[in-house]
Order: C-alpha cells, then structure tokens, then sequence
C-alpha cells in the first residue's frame, strides 16, 4: 500500500514532463503544499504554490536555447502556479510525471477539475494559501 510521506503544511517538489508537437519535452518542477492528505484514495490535495524551474529539450535530450523554445506552452505552464491538484502519494518522490498535453492545453481537467467546482463545495475544500 501506498503511504503519504508528507503532512498538511508540508512542501515537496512535482515534476511534469509534456510532449509538444515539436517532439520536443518540456520539463517544469513546481512547488506543491499539502493541503489534504485523502489516506482512502491514496492521493493528496496539493496547492501548486510556486512554478521553480523549467526547460525544453529535444527529442535527443538537448537542452533548447531561450530563443528556441514554445513561448505558448510555456505560459500555460507558468499558469498553473495557484492551482490545486489531486496526485497520487507515489508522486511525492521527485521523479518525473509524464503527463497528456491534454492536460497542459485544458483539453483534459487534470490541472482544473478542482478549480472549477461549483461555489456551494467551496467550503468543503481546503482553503488556498
């Protein structure tokens, strides 16, 4: 089984890969706080609280220039500093989620499902920081 490694109010490291039409990766860390640790469904509430670095590489893993990178994905990815997300407690150990780029382009409600919901469960929710 599973085990949460973290407690609400702890802070550890997510990182997402995406692949782009380009066949180029893009890799983005960002901070996430527990805000709820579900212990039924193995999962965390987290807040992404802070986007803290990020890259795009080739499909041969060369680092791209900053002139050469995908200036429109990489804003979706700068906006998804605030969000909160449902993540599996295996997340919590730094290595890389290979994520849709559904998920980045908001085709898929991965990074919004738990943005969106109706006000009246506003209060069930952990409260952002």
């Amino acid at each position: 089984m599973p085990e949460a490694n973290y407690v609400v109010g702890d802070k550890f490291r997510l990182h997402f890969v995406w692949r782009i039409p380009s066949e180029d990766y893009l890799r983005a860390i960002f901070e996430a706080e527990v805000l709820h640790v579900d212990d039924l469904s193995n999962k965390y509430v987290v807040l992404l609280s802070e986007f803290l670095a990020g890259r795009q590489e080739s499909s041969d893993g060369e680092m791209r220039s900053l002139e050469d990178v995908a200036r429109d994905y990489w804003s979706l990815v700068a906006g998804l500093a605030g969000r909160r997300i449902s993540i599996a407690f295996e997340a919590d150990d730094g290595r890389p989620l290979w994520l849709r780029l559904e998920t980045l382009t908001g085709e898929h409600n991965f990074f919004r499902r738990l943005n969106e919901l109706p006000e009246k469960f506003a209060g069930q929710l952990p409260e952002d920081h």
